[in-house]
C-alpha cells in the first residue's frame, strides 16, 4: 500500500491545530518518499513522523505562495547539516530556482548533496520507475498546478503463508513462484505460480491539488481512487466575502468529485476559522451533501493507505 501523511492542511497561516501545506507521499516497498508543498515549518512536522529527511526523494510544489514553500530553504539547510549526501530534486513553477539560488547565494548555504531543480509547466509529466505524475495547471491567483499521480498495475500478492504449509522450501524458488512460473520440487511435486499468486492488483490513481477554484480542470484525467483537493470554505462563509479568493468551497469539490467518479475525496488547505467551536464539521457536512463516496477532512499527522 502507498502511504499519505498529511503534514500541514491549513489555508494561509498556521493555527493551534494546524500548520501551513505539505503532504508526504512513500510509495509502497520503498524507503524514499517524496513531499507535496512545503510551508513553513514543515521540517518540524517530519520531525513528529517516522519520515526521515535523509530518505527524501523529490519535492513538488504546486505554486509560490508562502504558505507552500517558505519552509523550503529550512528543510534544506536541516538536510544539509545532517550531511546527507543523497540527491534532491525539486519540481515546481517558474520563479522557484530564481528564489532558491537567491536565498541560498546570501545566506552562503552550501549543500553536500546534489540538488536538481526543474521548473514545470502544465503539460510537463514525469516517470519515477513504476509511477507518472502528470502536471495539471489549475485557477488562481498566480500560477499554480496540480498533480496526477498513476501508478503501474502490479502483480498478485505472494501467499507466503500458503507456501509453507505446503513445504514449499524459502529462497529461489519464492522468488520464481512471484514471477508466476511453475517450478517441480525434489520430491516430484509441480507447483504452478498461479497457485500462489492472487490476482493482478490495479494501479492507484490519486490526484493533489494546488490552491484553485475550478477543481473540474482535472477532469479530462478522471476518473480518480483519491482525490486531495483544498476545501478552504463552505459556500455560505464564501458568498459572505467582501473579497473573493480564488479557493474551491466544499460544495464545489464534491459536485466535481461526484461528476469526475472520484471513490474517496479529502477535503484539505482549511480556513483557520473552522478551527474555532469545532467548526470543521461544517465542510464536512456540505461534502457530503453533494457527494457519494466517501468523503475524510484532512488533518496534520493523518496517516492513509491507498
Amino acid at each position: 500500500m502507498h502511504t499519505i501523511t498529511f503534514l500541514g492542511t491549513s489555508a494561509g497561516v498556521p493555527t493551534r491545530f494546524r500548520n501551513v501545506s505539505a503532504l508526504a507521499l512513500q510509495p509502497e516497498n520503498s524507503k524514499k518518499w517524496m513531499l507535496f508543498d512545503c510551508g513553513e515549518a514543515t521540517q518540524h512536522q517530519i520531525m513528529k513522523t517516522s519520515l526521515s529527511a535523509y530518505n527524501l526523494e523529490r519535492i513538488f510544489i504546486t505554486h509560490l505562495h508562502g504558505d507552500h514553500v517558505y519552509g523550503l530553504c529550512g528543510l534544506l539547510a536541516s538536510k544539509g547539516m545532517q550531511r546527507s549526501e543523497s540527491p534532491l530534486e525539486i519540481y515546481g513553477p517558474k520563479g522557484l530556482q530564481e528564489m532558491l539560488e537567491c536565498v541560498m547565494q546570501h545566506s552562503q548555504l552550501n549543500l553536500p548533496f546534489d540538488l536538481k531543480i526543474f521548473e514545470i509547466d502544465g503539460k510537463s509529466s514525469m516517470r519515477f520507475g513504476a509511477m507518472k505524475i502528470e502536471v495539471v495547471e489549475l485557477s488562481h491567483s498566480i500560477t499554480s498546478y496540480g498533480f496526477v499521480i498513476s501508478f503501474d498495475d502490479m502483480p498478485g500478492r505472494f501467499d507466503a503463508r500458503k507456501a509453507k504449509e505446503m513445504n514449499i522450501p524459502e529462497g529461489p524458488l519464492y522468488a520464481r513462484l512471484k514471477a508466476g512460473e511453475n517450478i517441480t520440487l525434489p520430491d516430484g511435486r509441480t507447483i504452478k505460480g498461479s497457485e500462489l499468486v492472487g490476482p493482478p492488483r490495479k494501479g492507484a490513481r490519486i490526484v493533489i491539488g494546488g490552491d484553485n477554484d475550478n477543481p473540474l480542470l482535472f477532469s479530462p484525467y478522471a476518473p480518480f481512487d483519491l482525490m486531495i483537493h483544498e476545501a478552504t470554505y463552505t459556500q455560505r462563509d464564501f458568498e459572505r466575502l467582501e473579497k473573493k479568493f480564488r479557493h474551491t468551497t466544499a460544495k464545489q469539490l464534491a459536485e466535481a468529485a461526484q461528476e469526475m467518479g472520484v471513490d474517496w475525496l479529502i477535503l484539505n488547505h482549511i480556513s483557520p476559522r473552522y478551527d474555532k467551536n469545532g467548526r470543521v464539521v461544517e465542510l464536512l457536512e456540505e461534502a457530503k451533501r453533494y457527494f457519494g463516496g466517501r468523503v475524510d477532512i484532512a488533518y496534520d499527522f493523518m496517516k492513509i493507505e491507498i
